[in-house]
């Protein structure tokens, strides 16, 4: 809590900074307007070029690093609006820099970089996931701008200005159209919002909000020296710091903010996502692991060596607290960096079994079972899946997932007797139903086998059936007549 403290104070501090330097500029333009209006004009232009020939460098000179191809068509576009905006500079009325150049070619060549500056910000959204070929932009944007140089100063372009009546329908329409395209941008750029750094947008939107504001103040003057330009003009200075913050600055300063910050929210999400993978594995309820060969084995050798080099170099390289437990091993820090031979120790069938059998299917195992000895002294049942990961022909490391199915195997076995008990009682049965040859005298009976056995014998083999003995009344007359209670 202490650090986001002190953290939103710095940033805060930092924007009253940038509001007091802005604020200095505007003086220092305000200033240079009582001079007189070429100079102020003069000195508004060049800072407006110096922000949009600093875009274009920065942005092309990293255009091989950029993962956001909207900043690199910003750029590309801001040295060819830079360029017109210094013609139009240059062609101001009372500059009489270039010859024949009036009020009209001023005007004229302000509309012209509007227009290119305006659909650039229209267009640049489509290059958010977009690719942009560069030296095809490049020459596309030089192409456009050569011809609308050549209009405007072969009497092509229409007029924008006329001496004494001020101006045209076409500039005043022209405006309201460019104002519309950077209220449209910055439309889109509120859709994709996620693409940008918060303070970044924030600074563009306020730019592209200054730009328009700047434009409508454009359509009302009648003199190029009225008022209503003079505002129009500090908007637009302000506007271009709003620029020069959101993209000379940023990327100078955080340059991961803006150049790459595609990069730095696919770390991010690699980071997430590996927590997550970590997390899932940690907590698992299944013995997940992963082995190293340590050396990696070539699959062309014969059986014998690729299980010997197998069982000498692969280790246990990562693993959670259930393959730990599962192997006897104390804790994820022990279990991690063991040699595999030494973690399948003791098993049946061996390991040099296990990994015979995994190399023989090919490296992929979907249910692999051995048994050993649990830390109790039980035997324990392991079934699981191995996945090895082979490269240009060598086994590199090997997947995989156990679990003890000790239970399950125990139930299964309790099973196989009950029905093997069941299957010999049904044959006792069957046994009994039939036939059973017994001596007339003795009363022996011959079972199956030809013996002859005393019928208690013969039951109490075949079935759960225990013998008391007694004696009836009958024989009881007979042998003990004595002990015959007599009757009336």
């Amino acid at each position: 809590m202490v650090e986001i403290s002190k953290q939103a104070e710095r940033q805060s501090k930092a924007s009253w900074e940038e509001i007091l330097v802005v604020a200095l500029l505007l003086l220092a333009l305000g200033g240079a307007r009582l001079g007189g209006h070429l100079l102020f004009h003069s000195l508004a232009e060049l800072f407006i070029i110096a922000v949009l020939w600093g875009v274009f460098f920065l942005s092309w000179n990293s255009r091989r690093l950029l993962d956001n191809h909207y900043l690199l068509l910003i750029g590309i576009s801001s040295l060819f609006v830079g360029a017109i905006d210094a013609a139009h500079t240059l062609a101001y009325k009372g500059m009489n820099v270039i010859p024949g150049a009036g009020a009209d070619h001023a005007t004229q060549l302000w509309i012209a970089a509007r227009y290119v500056q305006s659909g650039s910000f229209l267009v640049a959204p489509l290059f958010l996931r977009r690719r942009l070929k560069p030296d095809l932009a490049l020459a596309i944007y030089g192409v456009v701008t050569a011809a609308l140089i050549a209009s405007i100063f072969s009497g092509v372009f229409p007029a924008c200005y006329v001496e004494g009546s001020g101006l045209t329908a076409f500039k005043i329409w022209s405006e309201y159209a460019v104002i519309l395209a950077l209220l449209a941008s910055a439309g889109l750029l509120v859709w994709q919002r996620a693409q940008f750094d918060r303070s970044v947008l924030h600074s563009l939107l306020a730019a592209i909000g200054l730009m328009a504001a700047a434009e409508v103040g454009f359509t009302l003057y009648d003199d190029v020296y009225a008022a209503a330009n003079v505002i129009g003009h500090f908007l637009k200075f302000v506007a271009f710091c709003f620029i020069y913050k959101a993209i000379i600055v940023t990327g100078v300063v955080r340059p991961y903010d803006l150049l790459f910050r595609n990069l730095v929210r696919s770390e991010e999400a690699l980071r997430r996502s590996d927590e997550r993978y970590k997390t899932f594995v940690a907590n698992g309820s299944e013995a997940i692991f992963r082995v190293e060969m340590g050396k990696p084995v070539p699959t062309s050798l014969p059986l014998n060596e690729q299980v010997k080099l197998l069982l000498d170099h692969a280790y246990v390289a990562e693993c959670n607290d259930a393959y730990a437990r599962m192997h006897g091993l104390n804790g994820v820090d022990r279990a991690v960096g063991a040699r595999l031979s030494k973690v399948l120790l003791g098993t049946d069938p061996p390991a040099a079994e296990l990994a015979e059998s995994f190399i023989r299917s090919g490296y992929r195992v979907a249910e692999l079972e051995f048994r050993r000895k649990a830390e109790n002294g039980e035997v324990m049942y392991v079934a699981g899946s191995l996945i090895g990961i082979v490269e240009n022909g060598h086994l590199l490391r090997i997947w995989g997932v156990q679990r003890d199915v000790t239970e399950a195997k125990r139930a299964t076995q309790d099973r196989e007797r009950l029905i093997e008990e069941l299957r010999s009682a049904l044959a006792e049965v069957k046994t009994l139903s039939g036939l059973l040859p017994i001596c007339s005298n003795c009363k022996k009976v011959r079972d199956d086998k030809g013996y002859w056995t005393q019928v208690e014998a013969y039951f109490r083999r075949r079935t759960h059936i225990s013998f008391s003995h007694g004696i009836c009344p009958d024989c009881l007359k007979t042998l003990y007549p004595e002990y015959y209670p007599r009757t009336e």
